[in-house]
């Protein structure tokens, strides 16, 4: 931490407590060129007056005044209690919370930049769910509840696209429905107006679907959302868009992932 470092962290504070330098040298009794200094890497105070400053600022302790600002920003309270949990965990446990922030980091930057969901090495991904599961069980049952598994790679409502179930991010959702195991996201609009591109669908686990339900599908090795019917002695993938024809089942290389109980637009 350099001076100028720790200048500016007590610029902050006054700055933050919404008090002018000749208000803050008045009460510690000292001259407000003395404070200026302070600010300017000129000088700096002792350890009585840091805490006399800390009181003042209204800041809990030296810990929060000069984590207060990296880089010319203010830190958010959040950003706060994510250096304070890294600091009290293992060796082998910030490994584990480098792990997957680079993970999570890689998987940002390749959708702003259009690219294929990255997949999760074995090791890793079930690092991620003993993480996940550890994050859950500080939870109250009511804030479980919003948080649900989503594969990234999604189902589509058009042309068929494969489900690759070792990619995958927890999502917080405002309400889920009831049985709900795991959501997809989808893409293309044949299940318009129903369900959208881009929408979440959530899915409870089923191997069966009944004739007039929506589900997830693979078929031919591919994952379709749509609807199933039956008419003329023939099973069909039907889309609720009109524009989009019927796909007939035709032998037995098709196997249902789970039902359609309802969808969830994050745009909303």
């Amino acid at each position: 931490m350099d001076k100028q470092y720790i200048a500016n962290a007590f610029k902050k504070a006054r700055e933050n407590a919404r008090l002018k330098r000749k208000e803050v040298a008045d009460i510690l009794g000292n001259s407000e060129k003395t404070v200026s200094a302070w600010e300017n890497s000129r000088g700096q105070p002792d350890i009585e007056t840091l805490y006399k400053l800390c009181d003042i600022y209204k800041i809990s302790g030296i810990d929060e005044l000069f984590n207060h600002s990296i880089d010319g920003f203010e830190l958010k309270p959040e950003e706060k209690d994510l250096i304070n949990i890294y600091r009290q965990l293992t060796t082998n446990s910030k490994q584990i919370v480098m792990t997957l922030s680079e993970l999570e980091l890689h998987h940002v930057h390749a959708v702003k930049q259009g690219e294929t969901q990255i997949k999760i090495l074995p090791k890793t991904k079930e690092q991620m769910e003993i993480a996940l599961d550890a994050m859950l069980a500080k939870k109250t049952p009511s804030q479980k509840e919003q948080f649900l598994r989503v594969y990234n790679q999604s189902a589509a409502a058009g042309l068929g696209d494969f489900i690759n179930d070792d990619s995958f991010e927890m999502v917080s959702i405002p309400s889920i429905p009831e049985g709900a195991e795991f959501g997809i996201r989808i893409s293309g609009d044949s299940m318009q107006p129903q369900i959208n591109n881009g929408d979440i669908v959530f899915v409870k686990r089923q191997s069966s679907i009944e004739v007039g339900e929506i589900g997830i599908f693979i078929y031919n090795g591919d994952a379709y959302c749509k609807q199933l019917v039956y008419k003329d002695g023939t099973y069909y993938l039907h889309s609720l868009n009109s524009k989009y024809k019927d796909v007939p089942i035709l032998g037995d290389s098709i196997y249902s992932v789970g039902k359609v109980l309802d969808s969830y637009s994050e745009s909303k």
